[in-house]
């Protein structure tokens, strides 16, 4: 059986947008309004919505909640991917050693006279591969998109997306909101510090 750890590589870097006007009137207050469930999925976008809500502290927002009359933005999200650890069967070459006798043609003397006879002189081994099922296990992987919009202006202020692996979908959920907020994180700290014009 493969290991789960192999293939926790596979799940590609955050991706994320930060609006040049962010820095003008950067939000203090924002609520975070959920994310739409995965397809087929119900109840994943609350679950989304939960873990997501914890990494949103590491931002330093002040996150009120959603029936409070003044925010100055909104986040919203959706799953891009949800599934389960599962298993599959893959063909494996094996390298597999075979011999084979070498045989040759000898002429030997007999009652009746001189007669070819076939003996083994030897054995040559090859080696070859031989395909054998195996069993790998792949890790739950968990895709998100999330945005805050501006209240006051209706602008798109950040977006940012990733998946990420682990070895159930809540593990996979709290390392692709961290993977996401923590690149949002280094973002913003660099808007910070770039002067503006």
């Amino acid at each position: 059986m493969l290991g789960l750890a192999g293939l926790w590589g596979c799940a590609t870097p955050a991706v994320i947008f930060i609006s040049p006007n962010y820095g003008k009137e950067p939000p203090q207050r924002v609520t975070l309004q959920g994310f739409s469930d995965a397809p087929g999925q119900q109840g994943s976008g609350a679950m989304m919505a939960d873990v997501f809500e914890k990494y949103l502290f590491n931002l330093h927002y002040n996150i009120v909640d959603a029936n409070q009359a003044q925010v100055d933005a909104v986040i919203t999200g959706s799953l891009s991917e949800l599934t389960d650890t599962s298993e599959q069967t893959v063909m494996v070459d094996v390298p597999q050693e075979v011999s084979e006798p070498i045989v040759q043609d000898v002429v030997v003397q007999g009652r009746h006279g001189l007669r070819t006879v076939s003996r083994q002189t030897g054995t040559q081994t090859t080696v070859v591969d031989q395909s054998v099922p195996e069993t790998e296990t792949l890790p739950a992987r968990v895709g998100i998109n999330v945005r805050m919009v501006s209240v006051k202006s209706g602008e798109l202020l950040w977006s940012g997306s990733g998946s990420a692996d682990g070895m159930d979908i809540a593990s996979a959920a709290e390392a692709v909101a961290s993977k996401v907020t923590d690149a949002l994180q280094k973002g913003l700290v660099k808007l910070k510090s770039t002067p503006s014009n």
